[in-house]
């Protein structure tokens, strides 16, 4: 009979062990609001405290509220590694119901590490008061004062003002300030150590705006001590960045792209095997092409919105075939149709004539380097591919995880193309440079990176555990199936629907039976037959 009771103890021990609940948690975990009470369609800071008690570095933070009555307005920027034994404090931003009543903010946090596993279990929870009427607090009052809009490289000036209505004085123990991605710090006021009661101090901080477009909240932490209690304030404004290459002095151009400033000032964009095949030349005139280009890209605040801009343009200006008639962007511009290659070159044309570094990225099979071409231009936040052919703009890691990629993988991988920059300069054959580790490097970690921040977070350790037993090329095959998906909701609704087993069983079934053969130029193809839809 004892031996009986035993057996089922013992398999509820492997069970839990086997779930993962007597793992030790990795992180220490602190939750905390900046007030309870908040107007409608007010703003509340949730900050979290995490604290990397693991063994490994931990990589992510994902927020996840218990229902959408409140929205996250800006989340913080994780650090690249948070080391073991080092701590960050986290403040996301949200914004509070529009009806007045009495609200439970329900939340969990879940943390991925270096050997990219989820960590769940963090939870907080708050009663919070939406009304018109606030009362007073032993909250100190802050704010802050910044421009509303900035450009690109510009220093501006922050204003701090910290006022004590007690009775008695405040001590200030830190200010931090949560700025958005890229701002740089470049000077400030001293802070002094305490506030007298009824003393007002204001703290000016000079800041360096990014070379690119941002747009949120910048944040100011103030923790500050009443007798021995802690306590903290935060204050946030909007703020946006504009970057408007188009308009920058030559300085500002050269501190916005460095060296790849090289890719603005060429005026030819294919070398001359292109040149020579189609007897034409790929020479403009960049102050005369750039005069067109800003009529049409008008009103845009990045290099990203010029370009979808011109895309737009050429969406319908243009009609597309395959025969390629000439080489020059001042003649493709008087046509009304257009080659996809003729497209790419006159992109990449227009680009550059407004001062974004651009070049012509092609398949280079040691003979001919004009297969499938594409454009990459810059920005600070890396290079962006256009693939005007099948209506693509985006980032390169989206590139990557698009159903574009996996045919131009395969290409260089099995078929020995390379993937080559058009870099003319001596105009004698073959000129270009070697990208194609730019495309490579990392790429499992690149499109799983992708994949999960497209997945809900409460999918991500499923799907994880679905590919780790997958090894090599069956594991690669996998990831680029699942970047194939039409869209999020698809990809979500498959990985929610499967098993683990299933989504094994599917990617080991199609790699065995698509390895060998060409694949198509849309992974999309082989998403539906993985999704059942054909």
């Amino acid at each position: 009979m004892a031996m009986r009771k035993f057996i089922p103890a013992l398999l509820l021990v492997l069970i839990v062990v086997a779930s993962g609940c007597l793992f030790k948690p990795p992180a220490e975990v602190k939750f905390s609001v900046d007030r309870t009470v908040v107007r409608p369609g007010g703003t509340i800071h949730v900050m979290i405290l995490v604290n990397n008690t693991g063994k490994v570095g931990l990589t992510g933070a994902t927020l996840v509220l218990g229902d959408d009555t409140f929205q996250i307005l800006q989340e913080p920027k994780f650090p690249k590694v948070l080391p073991v034994g080092e701590s960050v404090q986290l403040v996301w931003i949200l914004r509070a119901p529009p009806k007045q009543g009495v609200y439970n903010l329900k939340l969990s946090l879940e943390l991925t590490d270096e050997l990219k596993r989820s960590w769940t279990g963090f939870y907080g929870q708050f009663r919070i008061t939406v009304s018109d009427t606030i009362s007073s607090s032993e909250e100190i009052p802050v704010s802050v004062e910044a421009p509303d809009t900035v450009s690109g490289g510009d220093v501006y000036r922050l204003t701090l003002r910290i006022e004590n209505p007690m009775n008695g004085q405040i001590s200030l123990s830190d200010i931090q300030l949560d700025l958005l991605d890229g701002m740089e710090v470049l000077g400030s006021d001293a802070v002094p150590e305490t506030v007298e009661p009824g003393q007002t101090v204001t703290i000016g901080y000079l800041i360096k705006a990014p070379y690119t477009k941002r747009e949120g909240y910048v944040s100011v932490i103030v923790k500050y001590r009443i007798g021995r209690v802690e306590r903290s304030a935060v204050e946030s404004v909007p703020m946006k960045v504009v970057w408007r290459p188009w308009e920058a002095s030559s300085n500002d151009l050269d501190g916005a792209y460095g060296p790849e400033y090289y890719w603005v000032v060429k005026n030819r964009i294919v070398d001359s095997y292109w040149e020579s095949f189609y007897n034409s030349t790929s020479e403009f005139d960049r102050k005369e092409l750039g005069n067109f280009t800003r009529g049409i890209i008008d009103g845009a605040e990045s290099e990203v919105e010029a370009a979808r801009a011109i895309l737009n343009w050429m969406d319908r200006h243009y009609s597309f075939s395959s025969n390629t008639s000439t080489l020059e962007p001042g003649e493709i511009l008087l046509k009304d149709r257009a080659s996809y290659s003729e497209a790419q070159i006159l992109f990449t044309a227009m680009m550059r004539s407004i001062n974004v570094p651009a070049m012509m990225i092609t398949l280079y099979d040691g003979t001919s380097c004009m297969k499938h071409p594409i454009t990459g231009f810059y920005t600070a936040d890396g290079w962006y591919i256009v693939d005007i052919r099948h209506g693509f703009l985006g980032s390169m890691d989206e590139y990557l995880a698009s159903p574009y990629f996996p045919k131009v993988h395969q290409l260089v991988n099995d078929g020995g193309y390379r993937l080559v920059a058009q870099n003319p300069s001596l105009l004698t054959g073959h000129e270009h440079v070697d990208v194609t580790e730019y495309f490579m490097a990392s790429l499992e970690d690149r499109l799983l990176a992708t994949i999960l921040q497209r997945l809900k977070p409460e999918l991500r350790s499923k799907f994880m555990i679905a590919i780790n037993d997958l090894q090599g090329d069956e594991r690669l095959y996998a990831l680029f199936l699942m970047s194939a998906a039409p869209s999020q909701d698809d990809l979500n609704r498959v990985v929610g629907e499967y098993s683990i087993s299933q989504i094994e069983q599917n990617v080991k079934t199609m790699y065995d039976f698509y390895k060998n053969m060409k694949w198509a130029d849309d992974f999309t193809r082989y998403w539906k037959i993985f999704a059942g839809e054909e």
